[in-house]
């Protein structure tokens, strides 16, 4: 394929053709030409390939695909290896089904534990982050299968994510939200997807700052830019902001460019441009082979992410692993039926789900009960009195819980942090028997444990995909030795969490206010207790550090430095360890985290081996982001460097001196901002921020009336006469097209359909409703019948 020679034989209407997806999964084929379509499938924690791959825009049934564990639970592994290894394996999937490029690593900061997606992103930090991603995205693409990084940015929250507005300080931006993307786009991905949500007033999709001058320029990204699927608001405007290919397709995207071309709104240079960024990526996979592969394989790679990846939260008097003569108790409804993944886009039709029942050992001595229903709070007393019965005499209780499909997916996000009420009296009431108990937490975001004191034991399974529940069982009983450790921050409370007050208020503009303040970059500096903090994780070995070694007692900014540490295995058992370094930097100048976390890896070492571990730091990666100089200044002084069990728990320290005499003065308003330092209590004060960001905030929701728009939502219609009837009709319409979805799809669809935009019905709609009827239902609903005419025997 000759690129050059095909821009110049391509039409007009077909480039623009190009900018816009075929359907719902495929780009354009422009057959004159014999330029091929690519497909997309949803990710990332599998293959979802609907069984109608063209115009459904629904959950709907895909084809049957290993469910690896999704970004939380791997994240957990602290291993990069691990993140390679599972974008291998399902690449193999994808050469087996035809895909190309699968829509995924999601890389959305956890900026609060209530993000009803969470269980689809990596960390509250953006180094994890980072790495697992770069990782996952060198082995999707190993095997020639395009990976693209989501979402483009900002987007934190579930609630009105279609039509609010993310506002945050740049130094939050580029220190946190936009670092994990700057990373891993190392790793050179195919695509980048960029969010629904406004970024300072202005949708991502068509936003020149975020997609040009940070993600292209100041990132380096080479690909192509996908909006998510409906996220474009006015395609020319997204054009000119280098978004180069709108999913999924719809005619009138096409009739705009075309209409705004020839308005000379639009260039034929900025046409091409994203044209031969798309016929780039085609060319990359016109050539890809259908390769036969057995998912029994993949089941296996699932099983073994699932046991590196598990957390042992707490282990009281060594109450695990379990002894084989044991005789327990198993009790839980999540043992025989395992949540092993979310709900949403990401959800996987499973190849082969194991049970926690199905896999325990045999002839062990164990009686089991449901203990709670799986629908609504799951309470039922007779459930409960059954449960307490068998508890009874039994050397170990093995109470397995977790949040059911009810309480966290794509589309919605959660209000509070506890277990559902069943869980939790279930819990209640067999603590009044045994305190011999070990609770086994199926969730894909953190809990508060009000009766921690009331267990031994603690293992969190995160959501553990298919192969997961032989996992925990090996781990419960010894066969497997835990190694995760926390990638985010689990709470003492909600209120303790610093976006508590800005997160999910409404339409509006949502406040990044905690700044730089994120997980455990709060709740370190502040010095606050917590349930369990990030980095935290058991083992049934036992580790010990010695010989701290920084290369330099100083080293000149831009430089270079080593730091060494020897790690030893004390304990009896072959174990793994996660070695955390991390960085605090002068409490001088600005405001700053008191550290933060700036390398890690994972080694395995046999009792009593011991292993020196050498890191590579570059003075760079220890800058703060400056808003004057629009770039990272590293100051002056002396750095501690150090080696800790988890975010709260240093280890070993010791010191280097950077020498950067000529660092610039810090930005006026980061020394103004005095409510962002520790000595004024970390309260990040409203005007504080305002002066972060150089303006007043704005409201967080906004009462919606006439005149409507495109970006109007259902709901704010749905008061209107003609409104009310279009809210109807796209309810029934909606529970229709559910009859089909498992429970947890139906549940994102039905939370989240109120809050979707007029211009994303129009989409949804697989062709049913064209943009210009849209148009003139809005138009008779703002009283303007004349104009509604003209929309309705318009051609497009």
């Amino acid at each position: 394929m000759n690129i050059e020679k095909l821009l110049e034989s391509l039409t007009l209407e077909e480039k623009c053709q190009l900018l816009v997806g075929k359907d719902s999964w495929h780009t354009a084929a422009i057959e004159r030409l014999n330029i091929p379509s690519i497909m997309m499938a949803d990710g990332p924690h599998g293959l979802r390939k609907q069984l109608d791959s063209s115009n459904s825009m629904m959950v709907n049934e895909s084809y049957k695909a290993v469910c690896f564990p999704p970004a939380v639970t791997i994240a957990s592994s602290f291993d990069t290896s691990i993140a390679y290894k599972m974008g291998e394996a399902i690449a193999n999937e994808c050469l087996y089904k035809d895909v190309h490029v699968l829509l995924g690593p999601g890389l959305n900061i956890k900026r609060s534990p209530l993000c009803g997606r969470n269980f689809e992103y990596y960390s509250e930090d953006p180094i994890i982050s980072g790495e697992m991603a770069k990782g996952f995205i060198k082995g999707l693409q190993s095997k020639g299968i395009g990976a693209c990084i989501k979402h483009f940015a900002l987007n934190s929250q579930e609630t009105f994510r279609m039509v609010s507005s993310s506002v945050a300080d740049k130094r939050a931006f580029y220190e946190i939200y936009g670092k994990a993307f700057k990373k891993a786009i190392e790793a050179n991905p195919s695509m980048a997807m960029c969010s629904y949500n406004k970024v300072e007033g202005i949708y991502a999709s068509e936003n020149p700052w975020l997609l040009n001058d940070v993600l292209r320029q100041d990132f380096g990204f080479k690909g192509v830019i996908v909006s998510d699927w409906t996220a474009v608001n006015d395609r020319s405007m997204a054009l000119k902001a280098t978004l180069d290919l709108e999913m999924p397709g719809h005619d009138y995207a096409v009739h705009k460019l075309l209409k705004d071309h020839k308005a000379g709104i639009i260039s034929i240079e900025e046409i091409n441009a994203s044209c031969q960024r798309i016929l780039t990526l085609v060319k990359a996979k016109m050539n890809q082979k259908v390769i036969p592969f057995d998912l029994e394989k993949n089941h296996q790679v699932a099983y073994e992410i699932a046991k590196e990846s598990m957390v042992l939260l707490k282990n009281k008097d060594n109450i695990l692993p379990l002894q084989l003569n044991d005789k327990i108790a198993i009790i839980g409804q999540l043992a025989k039926s395992i949540r092993y993944q979310g709900g949403g886009s990401s959800h996987i039709n499973a190849y082969r789900v194991d049970s926690i029942l199905e896999s325990l050992p045999k002839n062990i001595q164990y009686q089991y009960s449901d203990g709670y229903e799986l629908e609504g709070d799951g309470f039922n007393q007779q459930l409960i009195d059954e449960a307490r019965r068998i508890a009874v005499n039994k050397d170990k209780v093995v109470l397995v819980l977790g949040l059911t499909d009810a309480y966290e997916s794509e589309g919605y996000d959660r209000t509070h942090l506890n277990l559902p009420l069943g869980h939790l009296e279930l819990l209640k009431a067999i603590s009044q028997i045994t305190d011999h108990i070990v609770v086994v937490l199926q969730l894909g975001s953190p809990i508060i444990m009000p009766w921690i004191d009331d267990v031994k034991g603690v293992l969190n399974a995160y959501l553990a995909g298919e192969a997961g529940a032989k996992a925990i069982v090996d781990i419960l009983y010894g066969y497997a030795n835990p190694s995760g450790r926390l990638a985010e921050t689990f709470p003492l409370t909600l209120e303790t969490t610093p976006s508590h007050g800005n997160f999910a208020k409404g339409n509006g503009d949502v406040n990044y206010q905690e700044s730089i303040y994120v997980g455990y970059r709060y709740f370190s500096t502040t010095n606050q207790t917590v349930l369990f903090p990030f980095g935290h994780g058991l083992s049934y070995s036992s580790f010990e550090y010695s010989n701290l070694i920084v290369s330099q007692v100083t080293c000149n900014h831009p430089g270079h430095f080593n730091v060494s540490v020897t790690v030893k295995n004390t304990g009896f058992w072959v174990g793994k360890e996660v070695v955390q370094l991390y960085v605090s930097a002068p409490q001088t100048g600005v405001f700053k985290p008191i550290r933060e976390l700036k390398a890690f890896t994972k080694i395995e070492l046999q009792p009593d081996e011991s292993k020196t571990l050498t890191f590579n730091l570059s003075t760079e990666e220890l800058g703060y982001y400056d808003l004057t100089q629009k770039a990272f200044l590293v100051e002056d002084g002396f750095y501690q460097i150090q080696i800790n069990k988890n975010a709260s728990e240093v280890i070993l320290e010791t010191a280097i001196k950077i020498e950067n005499p000529d660092c610039p003065a810090p930005d006026l308003a980061l020394m103004e901002a005095k409510s962002y330092y520790i000595s004024s209590g970390l309260t990040m004060d409203t005007a504080d921020f305002e002066k972060l960001i150089g303006k007043s905030v704005g409201p967080a929701h906004i009462q919606k009336a006439r005149p409507f728009d495109l970006n109007n939502t259902i709901v704010d219609i749905k008061k209107t006469f003609l409104g009310g009837i279009i809210y109807r009709s796209a309810r029934k319409q909606a529970f229709k097209a559910m009859k089909d979805m498992d429970r947890d799809s139906q549940l994102m669809v039905e939370r989240s359909l109120g809050e979707t935009p007029m211009r994303a019905m129009v989409v949804f709609s697989g062709g049913m409703l064209k943009m210009k009827t849209m148009l003139g239902l809005l138009d008779l609903i703002n009283h303007q019948p004349l104009k509604a005419l003209k929309h309705f025997i318009g051609r497009v």
